[in-house]
């Protein structure tokens, strides 16, 4: 028995090497062509291309006679990048946004819609089941391509999978949104918290690529924490794990379930922070005391986990006064941990659709069977093209 797990567990790591040389060589290889990058012998990748071949993951390109001797021509196989397709989804409070990508990590198809006033629970469905639609259409592809979806969610995802807690949407607590999507989609379909899946984005793509196990921040409107360990998302227990919102004895609103920040000196922390540093006394007495707060549970969490990085996203990051706010951060966290060795605290990159590329990229990961017919397929670099610029001009998000 030992034999034959071990046997089968070399058999799928030839056919995931065999899929990373084909997905990105960007054209057919032969049998040749991929004995030499994968370093594995041509009966084994004959074998490969076999299986890959019943499951529709390559497919052999006809003969080019171009360039024929007289004879016979070698059998070339291509990666069937548009076999299948995946969604990320941002299904947050007041804006549900999309990217559709084929199994190359193309991004095919995007859209988004906005959720105005204060929808039903079943609305909200529909109006994720229409944008998801809206994006398919965009890329030209049926329904029935998609195979997966990660749609990220303003609150806590109980062991069940469902929504356990939400304080942004509440209509949505305690039902089961991944089951009516997936009716609805015709495809697999999970949910993750968006703080986290913005987190597991900063983790493969941006200033903590190369960091092993990373602490991210999000303040805006509202705090919360998530951290990543060798590259995966830290759930905890109850899968609550950096749920800072439901802390007693911060700024908290007075209603318990909304966890969002507030202000006496201005309506919002830009605001605050803004006449703080034009000089306001009561808002510079104001944001001191909230960059004390704040850099004592981060810098407390940090003495914790220990990670290799510290990315702070959210609008803040995001805002004019962003250095200034940054640098006063950075000081206090790094002034509080009395180590030598501290770590670094940086800005996020990704901007605010941090949740989507993290969405896509985890739909990626945790869907790797629905989308190639194996387990532990490696996430692709996502491909995207710049907004205002021609196609042929990408961005490449390196996630894997």
């Amino acid at each position: 028995m030992e034999t034959a797990r071990s046997s089968a567990d070399i058999r799928h790591a030839n056919a995931l090497t065999c899929i990373h040389v084909l997905r990105s060589s960007g054209g057919p290889l032969t049998i040749t062509d991929l004995a030499q990058g994968t370093g594995l012998s041509r009966p084994t990748v004959d074998a490969v291309i076999s299986e890959l071949e019943s499951s529709g993951t390559v497919t052999e390109v006809p003969a080019d006679s171009s360039g024929a001797t007289g004879g016979r021509p070698a059998r070339r196989f291509r990666f069937q990048a548009s076999n299948a397709l995946v969604a990320g989804v941002d299904a947050g409070p007041t804006r549900i946004s999309v990217l559709v990508a084929d199994l190359s990590g193309n991004v095919v198809g995007r859209a988004h819609r906005d959720v105005l006033d204060t929808p039903r629970a079943a609305q909200r469905v529909d109006a994720v089941v229409q944008t998801v639609r809206d994006a398919l259409a965009a890329a030209g592809a049926p329904a029935a391509k998609l195979r997966s979806a990660c749609v990220g969610v303003s609150g806590i995802i109980g062991l069940d999978g469902k929504i356990a807690q939400s304080y942004f949407v509440p209509e949505w607590n305690n039902t089961d949104l991944a089951r009516r999507l997936s009716t609805n989609l015709g495809c697999h379909v999970f949910l993750e918290n968006d703080t986290k899946l913005a987190a597991y984005a900063v983790h493969h793509y941006g200033p903590a690529q190369l960091a092993s196990d990373v602490l991210y921040f999000h303040l805006g409107r509202r705090l919360a924490f998530a951290f990543t360990i060798d590259g995966r998302i830290h759930q905890g227990a109850h899968r609550s794990a950096g749920e800072l919102a439901s802390l007693r004895g911060m700024r908290w609103t007075t209603n318990s379930l909304k966890g969002e920040l507030t202000w006496s000196t201005a309506d919002s922390v830009e605001g605050v922070l803004s006449r703080a540093v034009s000089g306001d006394v009561k808002a510079k007495a104001e944001w001191d005391q909230f960059i004390s707060e704040v850099a004592t549970r981060i810098a407390t969490v940090a003495l914790v986990i220990d990670p290799d990085l510290i990315v702070i996203g959210g609008e803040l990051v995001a805002s004019e006064s962003s250095e200034t706010f940054m640098d006063m951060l950075r000081a206090e966290v790094r002034r509080l941990i009395l180590l030598d060795g501290k770590p670094e605290v940086v800005a996020s990159s990704i901007g605010a659709e941090g949740t989507l590329f993290g969405a896509l990229a985890l739909g990626f990961q945790e869907s790797s069977y629905q989308l190639f017919g194996l387990e532990d397929v490696p996430v692709p670099d996502i491909v995207i093209d710049i907004k205002g610029h021609s196609p042929a001009s990408k961005k490449n998000l390196v996630m894997q």
